[in-house]
């Protein structure tokens, strides 16, 4: 985590603003009968109205703007040719650069209404709500550890599990940078702590059962819970402030 560099914390900050209109343009537009790759060309346009850069395209070859992942996929999703339907469980990931600003960040969403599919509807729902909850632990000198605690305890008090091999991450001058943000009580991280004015990107990723993800041989980059089961993906990108954290990009204040 770097830190205290005040014209890139102003640069984030208006990053983040661009990326969370973004967020709620792709969230109010997702309908069944959309492909995925309608999503990627809105976030295009977007982009370049704005003059913006991509955080994700060519990051490690990946070849889309958006990560859109669908059910049993959690994250990584490449956009393609498939068509929503309702009752289909979206992941929306997206990460926007406005003067070497980066912001990540992602929402989960139930196609067209959140009856057709409403065991989605509630994972989605306590995944927020633990990432909500566990937001205040983010303060300077705070034990990384304290956060992934409080997700953890939250999501499996609502029987639902955490996927333990994903996790937040440090944002600067890179899209993942250290520290490891674990959605779980992870041991190790009892001694990391929070640094003041450092940015981080924090995502709980969460599932019915599984608690990891998986490859398939045959699909780059997209990540599956291992079970089959489907999974959701909430993110914010916050600032460590002074005075505690900042949310600079993300849904933070929809109503699920």
């Amino acid at each position: 985590m770097k830190k205290n560099n005040a014209v890139h914390l102003a640069n984030v900050r208006e990053s983040g603003k661009y990326l969370t209109e973004l967020l709620w343009i792709l969230y109010k537009q997702t309908k069944a009968g959309m492909r995925l790759l309608d999503l990627e060309d809105i976030a295009e346009q977007y982009m370049q109205k704005h003059k913006l850069k991509w955080a994700f395209k060519g990051y490690h070859g990946f070849p889309c703007n958006l990560c859109l992942s669908v059910n049993d996929c959690i994250v990584h999703g490449i956009p393609d040719d498939y068509v929503l339907k309702n009752w289909d469980f979206l992941k929306v990931d997206c990460g926007v650069i406005y003067k070497w600003g980066i912001t990540d960040s992602a929402f989960s969403i139930v196609v067209w209404w959140d009856h057709t599919n409403p065991q989605a509807a509630e994972l989605s729902k306590v995944t927020k709500q633990a990432l909500d909850l566990a937001v205040p632990e983010m303060q300077a000198g705070v034990s990384i550890y304290n956060f992934g605690k409080v997700v953890s305890d939250y999501v499996t008090s609502h029987n639902f599990t955490v996927i333990k091999n994903l996790t937040g991450h440090g944002v600067w001058s890179d899209v993942h940078e250290e520290p490891y943000i674990y959605n779980y009580a992870e041991p190790q991280s009892r001694n990391i702590r929070f640094e003041e004015n450092s940015v981080v990107a924090v995502e709980p990723i969460t599932a019915l059962t599984s608690k990891k993800s998986v490859e398939r041989a045959w699909i780059a980059w997209n990540l599956y819970t291992v079970n089959g089961d489907i999974g959701a993906h909430w993110e914010y990108e916050i600032i460590v402030g002074p005075n505690g954290p900042e949310i600079v990009s993300g849904l933070v204040d929809i109503k699920l």
